[in-house]
This record gives structure tokens, sequence and C-alpha cells, in this order.
């Protein structure tokens, strides 16, 4: 499964305003609240196991913020960021001139594999068929992950679902993972309107 070109047109309309306005070194150009928000979820992401010289894809990856996180934590990661938006790989190859970047939709990207594969939320903006689509990315990223992977959603108990925001229920989200591999831990409570999964091989 794949983004559409209404689809694509859809997500840009969205994002590429707030760039303009907050710029990119404001997190609410990425549609974030707050800093302190993207760290914290950048950390528990982390905590699925990376260390000093594991390689990284990082699925959705805006502004490649989370390069600068793990780079700051373990200076010899080995990284590669994807995004669909061609406005944030540009913005990403500016702040970050020594990390590597892709504009690609992950649904149709074949390269691969990683050691870990991590998104922070690529899978929170709503499109037609959105469970298709997004679902079909957690098993093509366990698949493209040689140890795990981690990745962050809005909780439907705590987050609104709307138009634009797609919110997902944790219970189901382990029911459907523990269908790709016996090994997942659900990470709930650092953030109220978050959950983190980790699947590992």
């Amino acid at each position: 499964m794949q983004f559409s070109e209404d689809d694509k047109k859809r997500l840009f309309g969205f994002y590429n305003p707030a760039i303009e306005v907050y710029g990119a070194g404001d997190v609410r150009a990425l549609r974030w609240s707050e800093y302190t928000g993207q760290q914290e979820r950048f950390r528990v992401l982390a905590e699925v196991g990376i260390e000093q010289g594991v390689s990284v894809l990082d699925v959705g990856c805006g502004f490649g913020d989370l390069y600068r996180y793990l780079k700051e934590q373990y200076a010899d990661v080995s990284y590669l960021g994807l995004d669909i938006n061609p406005h944030m790989i540009e913005v990403a190859r500016k702040k970050y001139r020594e990390a590597s970047f892709e504009t690609a939709d992950f649904g149709t990207w074949a390269g691969g594999p990683y050691d870990f594969v991590l998104a922070s939320g690529a899978l929170s903006f709503k499109i037609p068929n959105y469970r298709d689509i997004y679902f079909g990315y957690i098993k093509k990223m366990f698949e493209t992950a040689r140890v795990a992977v981690a990745f962050n959603m809005l909780d439907s108990r705590h987050h609104i679902d709307d138009d634009t925001f797609a919110t997902y229920d944790p219970e189901e989200m382990h029911a459907f993972c523990l269908g790709l591999t016996p090994r997942v831990e659900m990470r709930e409570r650092y953030l109220r309107q978050d959950f983190t999964v980790y699947l590992y091989r």
C-alpha cells in the first residue's frame, strides 16, 4: 500500500504552511506542540535497544531531528531518514549535512535492511485507508529490521480522533503486532496521549 497523489497533496497542505510560519527550528512546524514532548518520544523510541554502532532507519523523519538526538546519545550510529515530503527532506539535508536522507514513500521503498527501524509521528496523519496503509508500513518495518522496530501512535483513550489525526487502541495494536512476532512490548504513561510499541526479532 502507498500514498495516493491526493493523499500526498493533503499531507503537504497540512505540514508545508506550518513550515513557512514557524521555520525549521520550531517543532510546531511538524505539528508537535512542544520540544520536550518531541524529545520524550525520541527517548522512548531509543530505549528499544539502540546502542553504539547500530544502523537506524527513520521512517517519516520530518526534519531529521531524531538523528540529532541519536548522535548526541550514540556517536557512531549509522542513520538514514525517509520522508514522503520533499520539503521536509530539503530542510533535513540543510540542518544535518552529514546525515543521509531520501524522499520516499516507505510503502514502495526498496532499501534495507537496518538493525533498527523507528517511526515517530509517522502513523498519525489521517488519510483514506490509513489503517491499511499504516498497518502495511508496520509489517514492512518489521521485515526491514534485523533487530527491532519501535514506533509511536496517538492513544485513542486520550487524544481526539478526527479528520486530521488517527488514533489507535493499544490493546488492538498489541494483538495486531503479536501476529508479526511474539516479542512485543508496549510503552505507556510517558506522555498522556501517546503509546510506543517495540517489536523484536
